[in-house]
């Protein structure tokens, strides 16, 4: 039996199931003391940061997310 590409995608999403060709998209984290904390999130690679919650940045920020800043 010969099944589509589409259909055989359609069935890994589906399933869970996560192809080669699909990237997931990696968020950077920071917080910063400016006079009490301030979070930030952006996509890997942007310039531009957004403001986030506290509660967003402890459900999202892990090891390995989090961008160094420091004070000029």
């Amino acid at each position: 039996m010969f099944l589509s590409e589409s259909y055989k995608s359609r069935m890994q999403a589906l399933a869970g199931i996560v192809t080669e060709a699909k990237k997931s998209i990696e968020y950077e984290f920071q917080l910063r003391d400016i006079g009490g904390p301030v979070f930030y999130m952006r996509e890997r690679g942007e310039k531009t940061w957004k403001f986030i919650s506290a509660e967003e940045f402890a459900e999202n920020c892990h090891k390995g997310k989090l961008i160094k800043w420091n004070k000029k």
